[in-house]
């Protein structure tokens, strides 16, 4: 398959993942079960003041949240442009869909330890993929 079409199908995937990681983000203070209640308490009504800033760790947990979901969209939006750039500039889009795949591979690695297998999944999908259209954009330099 070209590269091209390998680097849209994982831009399409990490566009799902953004959106899923988006809905995830919304509802998080949803709690259901008294534990949950008290967790999403603790980390939402105790504020305290850290490197020149007073907030909870529900803000920081908001905060890393926002800052995933602009990656998310950040990395989709690199692998359509490496897409695009795998004809024309092969040796751009080869280094950066080697780039793109290290990065992908890694995160997945952190989302099967620290999250849950779906997203790990989805980023794991993405980064395979990706490794797929920088092995095949060597043909597209001879």
């Amino acid at each position: 398959m070209k590269p091209k079409i390998l680097l849209r199908i994982a831009s399409a995937f990490i566009v799902l993942h953004a959106v899923g990681h988006l809905f995830g983000m919304a509802g998080w203070t949803d709690a259901r079960t008294d534990e949950q209640k008290m967790v999403v308490h603790a980390m939402t009504d105790h504020r305290f003041a850290f490197m020149g800033a007073v907030h909870s760790f529900g803000d920081s947990f908001n905060g890393f949240g926002y800052i995933a979901e602009i990656s998310l969209l950040l990395a989709a939006y690199l692998l359509w442009i490496c897409g695009s750039a795998a004809d024309s500039y092969p040796v751009i889009s080869r280094k950066l869909s080697f780039a793109l795949f290290i990065s992908l591979f890694a995160q997945s690695i952190l989302e099967f330890i620290y999250f849950f297998p779906f997203a790990a999944s989805m980023t794991l999908i993405a980064a395979l993929i990706t490794g797929a259209a920088f092995l095949s954009t060597r043909k597209l330099l001879h």
